[in-house]
């Protein structure tokens, strides 16, 4: 509140306007942009990240592939243990890719983005084939959901990979 005494101003500050300006300075570090996210961009962004990941798996470039992980990434596979984090990763596709020819196909893909845009979730079939030095050749599919997350430097990482197979199918009956 301002008070005029003898022919100055002097600015006086009670509590309540102080408890109002750190409120007002607190709420001001706080807001939110409210501009409009582009899913539609980013759903790109996520699709090409994805379908690039699995293209680098397949040329044998894993390093490239496991440099698409985020840092506090998490994979989660039937039948194994989960895999946590990058290097970790980057490790078992040396010992997948090592132990003979492997090979990732991706059916027809679907991309959800959160509305902050922070997220982007890939959804699609899948079918790994790996054939081993001796020629034997062995086939899975299953489904792949592979979760982006937007990183500090503005990249979308691969946060979150599930596989999960789809059961043998049954013979036709004679």
């Amino acid at each position: 509140m301002l008070r005029h005494e003898t022919g100055k101003l002097i600015m006086h500050f009670t509590r309540a306007s102080l408890i109002y300006l750190a409120a007002g300075s607190l709420l001001a570090g706080c807001h939110r942009d409210l501009r409009p996210t582009d899913t539609n961009k980013i759903a790109v962004e996520v699709r090409t990240n994805a379908l690039a990941l699995v293209s680098d798996y397949n040329s044998g470039n894993v390093e490239a592939a496991a440099a698409r992980d985020a840092p506090d990434y998490v994979g989660v596979f039937h039948g194994t243990p989960n895999t946590i984090g990058p290097a970790a990763d980057l490790a078992g596709m040396k010992q997948q890719t090592a132990a003979g020819k492997a090979h990732w196909d991706i059916g027809e893909a679907k991309v959800t983005v959160s509305r902050a845009g922070d997220l982007g979730l890939f959804e699609a079939p899948y079918t790994y084939t790996f054939t081993d030095p001796k020629g034997t050749t062995q086939r899975e599919s299953g489904n792949w959901i592979a979760i982006f997350k937007r990183q500090d430097d503005g990249t979308m990482k691969l946060w979150r990979s599930i596989g999960s197979d789809l059961p043998a199918a049954t013979p036709a009956a004679d």
